[in-house]
């Protein structure tokens, strides 16, 4: 579990400063540049009021990157405003697709944020799930698949981890690879908007990925990660552990079909 210090260690990051802020103007610029990469609703852009709000700040490297199992990790903390977009949908993140070999997982910190996967299976089915995250909750990507954090009360601190595993194109992956992630294939046309009495998912994807799966957190995460909070386990984890996490997840987590970004992208 996330305790008071932990917490308190991971929202003032030694030597990283403010880090770097992301308004909405950020979000409808990569948009603009990424065309059909980055998806943001038609209320949203039709807007001409409401200034341009900070939506979230974010610190790279919070934690020092280190090496193990032949490939780079890292981790991140991002701190979300309290806020909500025109048409009702809360503040949120860019949404993008991981890699097919990256391994993601999430820990709120602080708040209730909303996590949306989708994927596709090897067979073609599309698959959508969506997975509310209070204070202390776990998430994890599925290999190769699209994900947008949204914030339900805020503001909310995510911690999170990355690697992308070896693969035998890839024997040594690196950080560089993710860096065009916004432009790496169209966006799930799907988003979040409040409601009197909580949240819908929204969207014109909706009807192309059909109803969502709510999920909750990974019992198998909780108990590979051994008990601890995200970012203590990130610190300690030795080449043993971290071998074990990743057994878990190539066990446990779906993987999306290269099919679907080879024949959409444009």
């Amino acid at each position: 579990m996330i305790t008071t210090s932990s917490h308190a260690a991971l929202a003032v990051p030694p030597g990283i400063g403010n880090g770097a802020s992301f308004r909405l103007s950020d979000l409808l610029a990569r948009r603009r540049d990424g065309g059909n990469t980055v998806f943001v609703s038609d209320s949203v852009l039709r807007c001409t009021s409401g200034g341009d709000p900070l939506l979230y700040t974010a610190h790279r490297d919070v934690l020092p990157p280190r090496q193990g199992l032949g490939s780079s990790w890292f981790a991140d903390l991002v701190a979300y405003q309290p806020g909500v977009l025109s048409g009702g949908e809360p503040h949120r993140s860019t949404g993008h697709w991981n890699t097919s070999s990256q391994l993601e997982v999430f820990q709120t910190l602080t708040g209730r944020t909303l996590m949306i996967t989708a994927w596709r299976t090897a067979s073609g089915r599309q698959a959508l799930r969506y997975q509310e995250c209070p204070a202390g909750a776990l998430a994890v990507i599925p290999f190769g698949g699209w994900h947008l954090t949204l914030v339900l009360d805020g503001p909310a601190a995510v911690v999170n981890f990355y690697t992308d595993l070896p693969t035998t194109e890839h024997p040594t992956a690196k950080r560089d690879a993710d860096a065009d992630k916004y432009r790496r294939a169209p966006a799930v046309e799907i988003t979040a908007i409040l409601t009197s009495d909580g949240y819908q998912l929204a969207g014109p994807g909706l009807a192309a990925w059909g109803p969502a799966q709510e999920t909750t957190e990974p019992a198998w995460l909780r108990r590979a990660l051994d008990g601890a909070s995200l970012a203590d386990f990130y610190r300690s984890a030795d080449q043993s552990t971290l071998a074990a996490l990743i057994r878990h997840a190539r066990r446990h987590l779906p993987a999306h079909s290269p099919l679907y970004l080879e024949t959409e992208r444009r």
